[in-house]
């Protein structure tokens, strides 16, 4: 096993490793065994002519391949761009469902005043995490627990959902963010956030009946609710009346589909630069400095043969670097593209 990963790890290195030993053995070869009365000066120049058009010729390569990756890169952004804004508008829909249930009188009487008075500071996430020991509000919300039916930790969890800050504890004033953070999304995944909804008011909603009565409801907050359960997906919840079920697919669908779906759109859309695009820029810019102006410059200053030396060495290694790493990419690019 220590030897494969040691394979896999070593293996992608070895092309680099041996142009870069190439190059030192070439320019060292050249300057030391090739005897000088065979090189003329004719002969130096003609080989720096043909090096520089090797060069100008690899140039031209990179370039087009960066230009082509940059192409995929725009159409895949402008791809997740669109989901994006999609899954966002969704998460957006969803929490204006769960500010109306937190602000209705779905709950048992006397549990939003107990939680906000005696919990006000207390934090989902935290609560959640009260084995860490970083709260001793967790602590005690713990051994006082189960005073309504255990529903009050569907009215943390969901007042966990209209936080747009996983350090914040209570939401002053709700609104919908432009995009949501990866923290948060993080945090919603973690701890499952959405899936109290789909439980409570799903599988065991007969045994919470007493504490989460949605006939509290008033008739216009259940018709806001089915408004944006059918805007966040028509398909599913157009011909769907209000109840307890709707509540429950709600929670399900966000928990196990939109908010996962997010946050990976999410930290994709926010990746840095390939490193395959960032190294050929390295070598398109060693290749015009060591391939082109360098020859250049020693055919118009005529400087010292060790600068043709290391010119051909560097042109020579960037070539079997070339030769070396098209396999193992282009394999790369179809098994990425099925």
């Amino acid at each position: 096993m220590k030897l494969r990963s040691f394979i896999k790890y070593v293996v992608p290195y070895i092309p680099a490793l041996t142009s870069i030993l190439g190059c030192i053995f070439i320019v060292y070869g050249l300057h030391n065994w090739l005897p000088k009365e065979t090189l003329s000066i004719e002969k130096i120049d003609t080989i720096l002519l043909i090096l520089c058009m090797i060069s100008i010729l690899l140039v031209i390569v990179l370039l087009i391949f960066i230009l082509n990756k940059t192409n995929q890169i725009r159409f895949s952004s402008n791809t997740l761009s669109t989901e994006l804004n999609t899954l966002t508008q969704k998460v957006h829909h969803f929490r204006n469902i769960v500010d109306i249930l937190v602000r209705s009188d779905v709950w048992k009487p006397g549990l939003k005043e107990y939680i906000d008075k005696e919990f006000g500071d207390l934090n989902y996430f935290t609560m959640k995490e009260f084995y860490k020991g970083r709260s001793k509000l967790a602590l005690e919300y713990i051994e006082e627990n189960n005073r309504y039916g255990d529903s009050e930790n569907l009215y943390l969890e969901s007042k966990s959902l209209l936080l747009n800050d996983p350090s914040k504890s209570k939401v002053d004033s709700f609104s919908n963010p432009r995009a949501y953070s990866p923290h948060i999304l993080r945090k919603w995944i973690e701890h499952k956030c959405g899936s109290g909804i789909w439980y409570y008011f799903g599988y065991k909603y007969a045994s919470y009946k007493e504490e989460l009565d949605v006939n509290r409801i008033f008739e216009r907050h259940q018709e806001k609710i089915l408004s944006y359960a059918v805007q966040l997906d028509t398909h599913r919840y157009q011909d769907m009346g209000f109840s307890e079920d709707l509540l429950s697919k709600l929670g399900e669908q966000m928990s196990e589909e939109i908010i996962p779906r997010l946050f990976s759109i999410t930290m994709q859309s926010q990746q840095r630069i390939p490193m395959i695009i960032n190294f050929a820029f390295i070598l398109l810019a060693l290749l015009t400095i060591m391939g082109i102006f360098l020859p250049i410059g020693i055919l118009l200053f005529q400087l010292s043969l060790f600068f043709s030396f290391l010119s051909i060495g560097f042109v020579s290694s960037v070539l079997l670097f070339m030769t070396l790493s098209i396999y193992p990419f282009v394999i790369k690019e179809i098994n990425t593209g099925r």
